[in-house]
């Protein structure tokens, strides 16, 4: 357990904390930060997103597994969604991105490394299905909406709304990447190297620009924060257990579903906060928070 921790978990986040102290020795600004952030969104993202949808071999995934994750998502998100709303009184925009906190894990850059690290390719595979899974249907949707909202807050009417929805890098990103995979499409090598050199820059420095924000940031949790959570440390890896073991046969894929979803909130919750100007308060206190916890139940389940 302690080795897993040491090698690939603690190395993955040493970024953030390197952000942290750029941020407090003043080496790095909170408007720098939001610039790296916002780069990394627009660009770095959906080159990433279009790398992993087009090589993703989608025929050879757990779909029965997919399907109870999603489902269990799609209720826990709604819950984190309404708890955030209606028993706290937060923005509809802060309400989504925290119960998108509940259920997205940072598996593509956190998740990943220790399953193919522990499991080899078996492991990258069922990995890699949620990441893609997670892309479209969480993260596209989540951005999506907000997307919706901020038209719709500028007064914007669907029309209009729909055509900045269809103008988003993250849209044509996975329409791309899903023409490639569908279509048996091979990528061209230079196009190949260059997804793979841009892509994985996305979440080291989308980690960077959070260690500095986080470095100004007061950790002490609102109510909302220990409620969100315990929906992503306790409650949805429980649920994501208890729906596979119970429904589905034995299959050596199943603990991989239960260790993605155990994984901390996504970093992506915070850069979106970020991208739609968004309060960033709590969202960061469960990233963090959920950082820190599950520490040790992810080196456990490994």
């Amino acid at each position: 357990m302690l080795s897993v921790l040491i090698d690939p978990i603690l190395p993955v986040f040493a970024i953030l904390f390197i952000g942290f102290f750029a941020g407090r020795l003043g080496k790095m600004s909170d408007d720098e930060a939001r610039v790296l952030n916002r780069f990394a969104m627009t660009l770095l993202l959906p080159v990433f997103v279009f790398r992993a949808v087009a090589f993703a071999p989608i025929t050879d995934f757990n779909l029965a597994a997919l399907a109870l994750y999603a489902s269990a998502q799609a209720v826990l998100y709604t819950i984190g969604y309404l708890i955030a709303r209606k028993a706290f009184h937060l923005g509809i925009s802060e309400s989504l991105l925290l119960g998108f906190c509940g259920v997205f894990a940072n598996n593509a850059y956190y998740i990943l490394p220790i399953a193919k690290f522990l499991y080899g390719d078996t492991g990258t595979l069922a990995v890699a299905s949620i990441v893609i899974m997670d892309a479209i249907l969480v993260f596209g949707g989540t951005m999506v909406a907000l997307e919706a909202r901020k038209g719709l807050d500028a007064g914007a009417g669907f029309a209009l709304v729909a055509v900045r929805i269809a103008k988003l890098p993250l849209i044509w990103a996975l329409v791309l990447g899903f023409g490639f995979s569908a279509g048996g499409v091979a990528i061209p090598g230079p196009i190949d190297t260059f997804t793979a050199f841009v892509g994985n820059a996305a979440s080291p420095i989308a980690l960077f620009a959070m260690g500095v924000i986080l470095s100004a940031t007061s950790l002490k949790p609102e109510p909302v924060v220990y409620v969100i959570s315990a929906i992503k440390g306790v409650i949805f890896p429980a649920t994501i257990a208890f729906l596979l073991y119970t429904l589905l046969p034995p299959a050596v894929t199943l603990p991989l579903f239960v260790l993605a979803s155990a994984g901390p909130a996504g970093v992506m919750a915070f850069s979106l906060a970020l991208l739609y100007s968004v309060r960033t308060d709590a969202i960061m206190q469960v990233t963090v928070w959920t950082s820190i916890l599950t520490l040790v139940s992810l080196a456990f389940l490994a």
